[in-house]
Formats: C-alpha cells, structure tokens, sequence
C-alpha cells in the first residue's frame, strides 16, 4: 500500500517514532494530523481531476506495460524514450498521462521504487549502504543516503536500527 499513497506511508512513519513529550508532542501530532487531513483531500481532488477526463484503455494499458518495465528495472538507468516505446505513446503524452495515472512523475515513480525495495533490504539484509545502493541503481552510497532522507525524513542506517529495534 505504500506505493499506492508514498506521502501518508512517510507521514506515518515519522509519527510511529516520534520520541517527543509535552506541549512539544502535543504540537507535532496536531501538526500532523492536519497534514495527514490536507493529503488525503490533496489525494482526492487529484483522483476527481483524474475521473474527470479519464484516461483510454489504451493508454491505460500502456502505463501499466510501462510500470511493469520500471518494475522489472528500476535498477538500471531507464531512457524516458524507451518507456514512451513500451508505451506506445510521444514522451510528452507519456509524462502528461503518467502523472495523472499515478500522481507523480516517472522519476519520482522510479525513485519511489528503489526506496521501497532499499526499505526492505535495510529491514531484512545485512548488506552494507554501499551493497544496497548498487542494488538499487544507485551510483555512490551518499547519494542513496540523499535520496533515502529525501524520501523517509531519516538516514538509511537510522531506518535500519528503528526498524530492528521493533522486530
């Protein structure tokens, strides 16, 4: 499910380990509760735009070609070009029927992608940052360290104690 709305998946795992006490607390989840109340009407008025003019089946079954391919690659460098090919769709209708289709860009698909699965490595492997950001395409460990707090808030190597400390 976390693919499905990346934003409020975040938003719950910064509260799941918030640490804080007091009237500091008591502000932090009042804050995000009304972020999480500004996603999910965020989330539908980009669903009613999206019925509004709905995609064809066609191009529908395009994205999803399209989102199979990042599936089975998102390790590698993917061309827009090439998926635009698998699409059978210009780059421009690609970028314009994708964002409407998922709400996000095809990068910030991709991305998204390669944080899901780095998550799951973190949790259930002891590769080093190094091992998994070749695993996930990514060319240097810092650079996966970036992507990773730009994605969860928090570096890899706090992801993986947070999240053992749990299990």
């Amino acid at each position: 499910q976390a693919t499905d709305f990346p934003a409020m998946s975040k938003l719950l795992f910064e509260i799941e380990n918030y640490r804080g006490e007091g009237v500091a607390a008591a502000l932090f989840y009042e804050a995000k509760v009304t972020e999480a109340i500004a996603l999910v009407v965020d989330d539908q008025k980009k669903q009613a735009a999206k019925n509004a003019h709905p995609l064809s089946k066609e191009d529908i079954a395009g994205l999803r070609d399209v989102m199979s391919y990042i599936a089975d690659h998102y390790t590698f460098d993917i061309p827009l070009d090439r998926l635009a090919s698998i699409a059978c769709m210009s780059t421009s209708k690609l970028k314009t029927c994708f964002k409407r289709h998922t709400g996000c860009t095809v990068t910030e698909y991709i991305q998204g992608r390669r944080m899901s699965q780095a998550e799951h490595l973190l949790i259930d492997t002891d590769f080093t940052m190094g091992q998994i950001a070749q695993m996930i395409g990514c060319t240097t460990s810092s650079r996966f360290a970036e992507l990773f707090k730009k994605s969860t808030g928090i570096l890899p190597i706090e992801y993986r104690k947070i999240a053992r400390k749990d299990l």
